[in-house]
């Protein structure tokens, strides 16, 4: 994988985006799998504020239903290129804001973890 040229995706939502009545972030992470996608992450944003500049946050949790969700994948360049392509359409039909960018990486360690415990 060093030798190849990999990048890194990320893509920002809210907690409360569905495509097809399921958790568009959820949704998202299990077609990465899918589509081979080396790895991703959702990480819960503690608060965030996107163009509509509505600062959102985790404070009060209990009262709070909506977060900031940044999800982020990694691979070989033309993995993450064509996995971007095919989830662009349900991004694209979000009546709320997200954000979409990729960035070139230099990976200095691989490391397979030991499954036997």
């Amino acid at each position: 994988m060093q030798t190849k040229k990999i990048k890194l995706l990320k893509i920002f939502v809210s907690s409360t985006d569905v495509v097809d009545h399921h958790c568009l972030y959820e949704t998202i992470i299990r077609k990465a799998k899918e589509y081979g996608i080396a790895g991703g992450t959702a990480i819960k944003g503690a608060l965030g504020y996107g163009l509509s500049t509505e600062l959102r946050n985790t404070r009060y949790c209990e009262l709070v239903e909506k977060f900031p969700i940044i999800l982020e994948f990694i691979d070989e360049a033309e993995k993450i290129d064509g996995f971007a392509q095919s989830i662009l359409p349900w991004l694209e039909q979000q009546p709320k804001g997200c954000l979409v960018a990729t960035e070139d990486l230099n990976v200095l360690l691989v490391k397979k973890g030991d499954t036997k415990q």
